[in-house]
């Protein structure tokens, strides 16, 4: 436990176990997943059976406005979803339960996205941050060189005031790196959830000679995409069903000489509201998907080049970065 204490202090918490601690304890990712748990609670909402409804009622007859009797009657209703509406309605929760992981999918991935750009770009600081203060060291050494040979009138003073000029803004360089740094520092603390500090590892995440397989998935967008098709598919299945429930009662009315009982079915009748626009605007939705599924395939393709011809211009610039090294080190050398 202490060498593994002395390890963070000197190298830092890994981007491994910083991402995940950041999927564990990232309060934006804890809110996210809450949004199925409440989707899903909508759903059984939705599909829940609804309550009878019991009637009761006492009536007073008075027929030759001598013998006053009483009675009553008892009766009791259930509303019944028909089959097809019924099976739209858990075909509807079904991609509705699907819509939401699409999105939390998308929000997740989006997130850690972030996460990855900060937490690069943290190291990428770090280490301007180390040449910018090596830089400073060499270039004091150089100004003060330059003073002794402008005092023993080797050179002028302009070439010192100008060595001089380039140290200083080498430490005012330094100062804002710095700062960048701390904000940096600071924003991947509370992008992985931490409430307190720690040392990070200033290593970063990806080795310039990595190869990244590529896998034929979905990605964030498409499962939107297709969760949305689903979607629409179920609201216009619900929308054909002319008949969506219908009530069936039974009820016992006790009369002065008499008792009768009865039993009966309620049908909603459609005779002028067919759901005709609603069926239409499931259409269009549907055929703005396609559209929209069809505009991101273009995307992602362009993407795609886009992302190659980045890889390869980065790469033939770390080249050409580790030959100017070489040759920088030759001339110190020198």
């Amino acid at each position: 436990m202490i060498f593994l204490g002395l390890s963070l202090y000197a190298f830092g918490i890994s981007y491994a176990q910083f991402k995940k601690h950041t999927q564990k304890y990232a309060k934006t990712l804890q809110s996210q997943a809450l949004t199925l748990k409440q989707t899903e609670l909508q759903n059984n909402i939705a599909l829940r059976t609804p309550n009878p409804t019991l009637d009761f009622n006492v009536g007073r007859y008075d027929a030759d406005f001598n013998d006053i009797d009483y009675g009553y009657a008892v009766g009791a209703s259930q509303t019944i979803r028909t089959n097809g509406y019924l099976n739209a309605l858990s075909s509807l929760s079904e991609a509705k339960t699907m819509l939401a992981k699409a999105n939390i999918f998308q929000g997740r991935a989006s997130y850690m996205k972030m996460m990855e750009e900060t937490y690069t770009q943290y190291v990428y600081q770090n280490k301007l941050l180390a040449l910018l203060q090596e830089e400073y060291k060499l270039s004091k050494k150089m100004t003060k060189i330059a003073k002794e040979r402008y005092l023993n009138g080797a050179e002028t003073r302009v070439s010192y005031l100008q060595a001089k000029t380039q140290t200083l803004s080498l430490k005012a360089q330094e100062h804002t790196t710095k700062q960048q740094v701390q904000s940096l520092y600071y924003t991947l603390l509370a992008i992985g959830g931490y409430n307190k500090k720690v040392t990070l590892s200033k290593k970063f995440i990806y080795a310039m000679n990595a190869r990244v397989k590529g896998k034929a998935r979905l990605n964030a967008r498409q499962k939107i995409l297709l969760a949305k098709e689903k979607l629409y598919a179920s609201q216009l299945r619900m929308n054909e069903n002319r008949f969506t429930s219908f009530d069936v009662s039974a009820g016992l009315e006790k009369e002065p000489g008499q008792s009768i009982l009865r039993v009966g079915i309620s049908i909603p009748l459609p005779l002028r509201n067919n759901k005709e626009e609603e069926k239409a605007l499931s259409r269009l939705k549907m055929k703005q998907l396609q559209l929209d599924r069809a505009t991101l395939k273009l995307n992602n393709k362009s993407q795609r080049q886009l992302l190659k011809a980045n890889l390869k211009e980065l790469t033939l610039q770390y080249q050409a970065l580790a030959v100017l090294k070489k040759n920088r080190t030759l001339l110190l050398v020198y």
